[in-house]
């Protein structure tokens, strides 16, 4: 995979951004006590697991953490964590009791979403994300960047079609504002083409369980948009069906499925039929049989009509599986 460009804030929202003051800590970075921060509320990432988080512990243990964490003050003498948590946990597990931290003032929730967001996206790439990460960051980035008004170019180009078969539409290149905002350029800033960002944003939409399927890829992307116009209840229905009987979920059943939601005729019944795939079968004829030219010599003369042939040949099968019954009930 090529390497890709990072993002700035700037680059993620095609152009200059209104900055809003912010009071920063006078001394800029200072040492904090571990054991009064706290972790970003909902925050949409999850920590890191297994090798990669015993590689940055030994990094800990061996450089200390290099890059300070970035916080904001809350009640009590606490810090809410909007850069940083892996750090944090980290620093934690290598025995630390204090880490270094840019201490940001007066920052409004949407601002800190902002930061914690794009600050992710600015050190991994999307394809390093779970879906559900993607999801949830890329609605805080659309949220806090209508809360605060920064670049309502960036807001549409973002902003989810009602209709899934509308993604054609939206893909269309349409200059807007001074620089010029197109679904190439949105998708150039976020490292994801811009339908794919559509998509993950509509997963927030799914009910926890599809949406853990979607992270261990049973259920591929288009499908889990699919189903994330169904009702929660119907949902929860297919989340029941396929944890008793690990059905596979692909495009044309999503589809079918919420087409039927949005009749009004999506039951338990036809949920069940349509994840099973009995809409789909058909039965199946068997195979023809040829017989061979030295076979039909062997027991027939050539004046014999082929009906009476195979007249002939339902006889003596039937015969034959007779007395194969009667040998299997003698033993």
């Amino acid at each position: 995979m090529s390497e890709r460009k990072l993002l700035s804030l700037e680059d993620m929202f095609g152009g200059p951004i209104k900055e809003t003051p912010i009071e920063r800590n006078k001394e800029a970075i200072t040492e904090l006590e571990i054991a009064n921060l706290v972790p970003f509320t909902n925050h949409p990432f999850k920590l890191y697991t297994g090798e990669r988080l015993e590689n940055m512990v030994e990094s800990i243990k061996e450089n200390g953490v290099i890059q300070p964490i970035v916080v904001r003050p809350i009640a009590d003498d606490k810090f809410e964590i909007l850069a940083g948590h892996n750090r944090v946990n980290a620093s934690r597990l290598a025995g630390l009791t204090k880490i270094r931290a840019d201490i940001r003032e007066n920052i409004s929730d949407d601002e800190a979403s902002l930061i914690v967001t794009i600050s992710n996206f600015e050190q991994r790439s999307p394809s390093d994300m779970l879906p559900s990460e993607l999801a949830k960051s890329l609605k805080m980035q659309l949220e806090a960047a209508k809360a605060t008004g920064k670049k309502q170019e960036l807001i549409n180009a973002l902003k989810m079609p009602q209709n899934p078969h509308e993604y054609r539409d939206y893909e269309q290149v349409a200059p807007v504002g001074p620089r010029g905002i197109s679904a190439e350029k949105v998708a150039d800033n976020n490292r994801m083409s811009r339908t794919n960002i559509q998509r993950y944003i509509r997963l927030n939409f799914l009910i926890e369980g599809l949406l853990n399927r979607v992270d261990e890829e049973k259920i591929a992307l288009r499908p889990a948009v699919y189903l994330s116009y169904l009702s929660k209840n119907e949902q929860q229905i297919i989340e029941d069906i396929i944890s008793i009987n690990n059905f596979k979920i692909d495009m044309v059943k999503a589809e079918r499925m919420r087409g039927l939601s949005e009749q009004g005729k999506l039951s338990g019944d036809n949920i069940y039929s349509i994840l099973y795939g009995e809409e789909n079968k058909k039965t199946k004829k068997p195979a023809g049989i040829k017989l061979k030219p030295k076979l039909v010599t062997k027991f027939f003369h050539a004046g014999q009509k082929p009906a009476e042939i195979e007249q002939i040949i339902e006889s003596a099968l039937t015969l034959y599986f007779e007395q194969e019954r009667g040998i299997n009930h003698a033993d």
